[in-house]
């Protein structure tokens, strides 16, 4: 079994730990189901909704996300999803 690190701001990791408790899954579960679905569907999905976006960064580059995005299934190596 590996590990993998990463950095999130203490509220959000606040946040994440609460909803996982909420649910009864660990947060690693959480973490784990989600790479498996993404390894099985070869789908990352992101919701650029303005009114949910609260990352101000990831709302700047959200121009730049769409457009590799739009390059990517242009050339085949993806595919969207609707």
């Amino acid at each position: 079994m590996a590990n993998i690190t990463t950095r999130i701001d203490d509220e959000t990791k606040r946040d994440l730990k609460k909803f996982s408790n909420e649910i009864g899954i660990s947060v690693g579960s959480l973490f784990n189901a989600r790479v498996k679905n993404l390894l099985r569907t070869k789908e990352v999905t992101f919701k650029l909704d303005e009114d949910f976006l609260e990352d101000q960064e990831m709302y700047a580059n959200a121009e730049s996300l769409k457009e590799q995005g739009v390059r990517s299934v242009a050339s085949g190596r993806s595919s969207l999803v609707i």
